[in-house]
């Protein structure tokens, strides 16, 4: 019951920390920062808990960001990229791909999101794009997206491990599991 009870208060304490930072993303400057730092939050759900529990954190995180979010920018990104991608990396890398399987599945996860995201903001919601916008911008965007995104993906690798290292051995004896 203790074990339980522990994963209850980690998967609360953490879903609460990612929706306070998603709540800030109001500061311009900070947005996809604070959306990003929100799906770190997700680490050691996923790491403790398993794969269907970081879902289950994602959902509760974005559920409740999409009602209280005072903007759509840092809520969107939540919802459309960082809240899942923790999830699916622990999933891709745990299954023992070849890297270059790995990447490409990443990779592809990733443009799929933004695309969605973009087609959302300018088909559905109907925004207006900027005036400086021109559609011959999307490639060079799309490249520095991704090289973006790979250095993302290599930051988070490197705070999962500090995560096993160092502070996983400290949350475990403060929630008692």
């Amino acid at each position: 019951m203790k074990k339980q009870s522990g994963h209850l208060a980690l998967a609360g304490v953490l879903s609460a920390l990612a929706l306070v930072l998603l709540l800030f993303t109001y500061i311009p400057t900070a947005t996809v920062a604070l959306a990003a730092l929100a799906a770190v939050c997700g680490i050691p759900v996923v790491v403790e808990l398993g794969h269907k529990a970081g879902l289950v954190h994602y959902a509760t995180v974005a559920a409740l960001a999409a009602l209280l979010a005072l903007t759509a920018e840092g809520t969107g990104l939540y919802l459309a990229f960082f809240g899942w991608y923790t999830v699916l990396k622990a999933y891709v890398e745990s299954r023992n791909f070849p890297r270059v399987a790995e990447w490409a599945v990443k990779l592809g996860a990733f443009t799929l999101a933004i695309a969605a995201y973009g087609a959302v903001w300018v088909l559905l919601l109907q925004m207006p794009l900027p005036t400086w916008f021109a559609w011959w911008m999307l490639a060079p965007f799309g490249v520095a997206a991704e090289a973006v995104f790979v250095v993302y993906d290599l930051a988070l690798t490197g705070v999962v491990t500090t995560y096993h290292q160092r502070i996983r051995p400290k949350i475990r004896g403060l929630f008692r599991f």
